[in-house]
């Protein structure tokens, strides 16, 4: 499975930008196996002008 089918399986397509897959970034590419350990963190946005 990739990513990218993960985050279509979950309907979470173009809503998050930070993927882990082991701990390491990851991009819609990347192959994820049963054993990974994945993490998906929301879009932040803030911050001082």
């Amino acid at each position: 499975m990739l990513v990218s089918d993960l985050l279509k399986e979950l309907n979470l397509e173009g809503k998050y930008f930070g993927i882990l897959v082991d701990g390491k970034k990851a991009n819609e590419d990347t192959v994820i196996n049963k054993d990974s350990s994945i993490t998906i963190l929301p879009h932040i946005a803030g911050g001082l002008n």
